[in-house]
């Protein structure tokens, strides 16, 4: 009973913080984390008919996210659980103008993202198992909920393990993002090559190759897709209604995983980004839309962090 206890909230965990346990190779799952990613200094172009243009050194864009995953109810082949999140994102400008209002405002205000996720997975047998995930949070520079600000979402999977070394999974993520309905449908693949070497496929979205250099330490080479999207509050800019300020980016890098004590582990990430997709627009509408057009030039990234894993005695 106390052992299939274990189980269930080890899986729970690794559902809610997107990691995978790998049985033999001792992956384990996090249960909370700390974490802060620097993007060094980088140059910004804005573009506006309306506006006018400007351009801007970033000297400093950092996140600080912190993560928490709770089960709630783990009975038969029934689990549900709840993560929360708080998420902080400030910027500091060296503006060659300094009369850019939308350069002056992002360096002034302090962007969140807050919020929680309920999870609930249902086993259909040893080898299948469905998914069903729904979340809200509050992605803004001002603390207002409303449809301008808040981002819903929810996801549906279905998931087979089709052999001791492989499982496959796939479904749909729907969501309603400051004022923006979009639908799209995501492919999972993890297949263990050997005692080493792990493939793990998270598409549209991530690839990874993970290497297990020892339990105590994990290189990870990672390929993924990545951005974020925040409610911006300006009286000027837009007197009634809130802006969105949108940024997607190609991020390439390794990831380093060394543990410190059995249940305390650290992670180093560094690599580089490219800038994909970068605009101010009014809530709801596409990019082609935007009222300001930005661009970034390529950044190199680190990104720190802390967590907290199961003990190793859980998984011997």
């Amino acid at each position: 009973m106390r052992f299939n206890l274990i189980c269930r909230i080890v899986a729970f965990l690794a559902l809610c913080s997107g990691c995978k346990c790998l049985g033999q190779s001792k992956y384990r799952p996090k249960i909370a984390e700390f974490s802060h990613r620097t993007l060094y200094d980088y140059r910004t172009y804005s573009n506006s008919s309306e506006h006018g243009n400007s351009s801007s050194e970033v000297e400093r864009d950092e996140q600080l996210k912190l993560r928490l995953g709770v089960p709630l109810v783990m009975k038969d082949s029934k689990l549900l659980g709840l993560q929360l999140k708080y998420d902080i994102h400030n910027f500091a400008f060296d503006m060659d103008d300094p009369n850019s209002e939308l350069f002056d405002h992002i360096e002034s205000r302090t962007f969140r993202s807050v919020g929680g996720r309920m999870l609930f997975q249902r086993s259909l047998d040893e080898k299948r198992s469905l998914t069903f995930l729904a979340g809200a949070e509050i992605k803004s520079d001002e603390f207002s909920w409303n449809v301008n600000t808040m981002n819903y979402y929810s996801s549906a999977s279905y998931q087979v393990k089709t052999n001791e070394d492989t499982e496959i999974g796939g479904g749909l993520i729907v969501s309603y993002t400051l004022g923006r309905l979009q639908a799209y449908p995501f492919f999972t693949y993890e297949r263990k090559l050997n005692a080493r070497w792990t493939l793990d496929l998270a598409l549209p979205k991530s690839a990874a190759m993970r290497f297990r250099a020892s339990d105590k330490f994990y290189i990870i080479a990672k390929t993924e897709v990545k951005g974020w999207r925040y409610a911006l509050h300006n009286s000027s800019l837009s007197p009634e209604t809130p802006l969105t300020l949108r940024r997607a980016d190609l991020n390439i890098g390794l990831t380093f995983e060394r543990e410190i004590h059995d249940w305390l582990w650290m992670g180093l990430d560094v690599g580089m980004t490219k800038n994909l997709r970068y605009h101010l627009g009014e809530a709801g509408a596409p990019g082609r839309d935007a009222l300001v057009d930005l661009n970034a030039n390529n950044a190199a990234f680190v990104n720190f962090g802390l967590f907290i894993v199961p003990p190793r005695k859980f998984f011997d």
